[in-house]
């Protein structure tokens, strides 16, 4: 493994070219249009009785695998994501890849696009490397990382939002539209489960002129813990994130002993919103999340100090190689918090003690 430094200034700056990729999918309609499809029935999240995936889902996916395990050959084999990398709608169907040149790549996506230009555009956006990300893991010097590493993937998190593209309500806390829209890289020890680093990138952070991205980090090691932006207050209103789908009964416990429950879009952000402060749990009793949905903010949250537990055994969540829903999915719920008073507190008003 090449330093620690370089591994994950690399997360960092392929987490930025995936938030390009998926603005560049967006801005255009009639390219978005071309780039949906619907997913198979082993491939669907059991809550939605539709589920897409995008071909900027698979993109982003493809291109993460190809930058990490090209800069660190190691880990190629060990690179896993929640799409597959197969595409298809009515102009044909293809094994998403990124190759060698540009003009390569091109030729790949304008078999489904059938649209010279668009396939132009996005190969570009592939292929430069000028990645303008902050430089804020600079000042970070860790120690070795194990050896045995593998990493989860989720390209596009709450891609429904996505394919919608509202801007969101932005009095307040934000509940859907692009900016619950994140992409997760999360790094997990193969030997023990525990993850270890996870960035995020919020692409549609904010709206000004245009959107412009966020982004966040943790290391969880053993002999260094460290988040950025820096770990904040917890807030004095005990917001708690959950599900739309969940259970009124679980939200009607939450409201009696002191917490708000708020309805977010998409497991990373409602995560995210944990990390940032702005929620402290967030609270999801059926088995409808993955593997690629938790791994990068559970090693944030691990790192200021919080984690995600399961929420039938209250065992921390651990990380492992898989394929598919059935055997990715976080059985049995979970309980994401940002501290041991948080999570303690919860157990107790939920009737959860073992």
């Amino acid at each position: 493994m090449s330093s620690e430094h370089d591994f994950l200034g690399s997360l960092l700056a392929v987490a930025a070219k995936a938030g390009r990729i998926a603005k560049a999918c967006r801005e255009d309609e009639h390219l978005l249009s071309l780039l949906v499809q619907e997913k198979k029935e082993n491939e669907k999240n059991p809550r939605f009785l539709h589920d897409f995936k995008t071909l900027a889902d698979v993109l982003v996916q493809e291109v993460i695998k190809y930058h990490i395990s090209s800069k660190f050959p190691e880990l190629k084999g060990h690179i896993y994501g929640e799409e597959t990398n197969e595409f298809s709608n009515d102009e044909g169907s293809i094994i998403v890849e990124v190759k060698d040149t540009e003009l390569e790549t091109t030729t790949l996506l304008n078999q489904v696009l059938d649209d010279e230009r668009a396939a132009t555009a996005l190969a570009k956006v592939i292929h430069n490397d000028n990645e303008d990300v902050e430089e804020v893991a600079n000042h970070l010097s860790i120690s070795q990382l194990p050896e045995e590493l593998g990493i989860w993937i989720d390209p596009i998190d709450s891609t429904s939002e996505y394919i919608q593209g509202r801007t969101g309500q932005d009095n307040g806390l934000v509940r859907t539209g692009l900016p619950c829209v994140t992409v997760l890289i999360g790094v997990f020890d193969r030997q023990t489960g525990a993850p270890l680093v996870g960035v995020v990138n919020q692409p549609f952070a904010e709206k000004d002129d245009g959107w412009t991205s966020k982004y966040f980090y943790g290391v969880n090691l053993q002999d260094l813990n460290v988040s950025h932006p820096p770990l904040t207050p917890t807030p004095n209103e005990k917001l708690v994130a959950v599900s739309s789908s969940e259970d009124a009964d679980i939200k009607e416990l939450l409201s009696g002993n002191g917490y708000t429950p708020i309805e977010l879009a998409g497991a990373g952000y409602k995560l995210l919103k944990i990390i940032t402060g702005e929620v402290c749990a967030y609270v999801l009793s059926k088995p409808t999340t993955f593997l690629w949905d938790t791994c990068a903010c559970n090693a944030i949250l691990e790192a200021q100090g919080g984690g995600i537990i399961n929420y039938s055994t209250l065992e921390p969540l651990r990380y492992r190689a898989g394929q598919g829903v059935k055997e990715c999915c976080n059985d049995g719920g979970i309980i994401a918090y940002r501290n041991d008073e948080i999570i303690n507190h919860l157990i107790q008003i939920l009737n959860l003690v073992k």
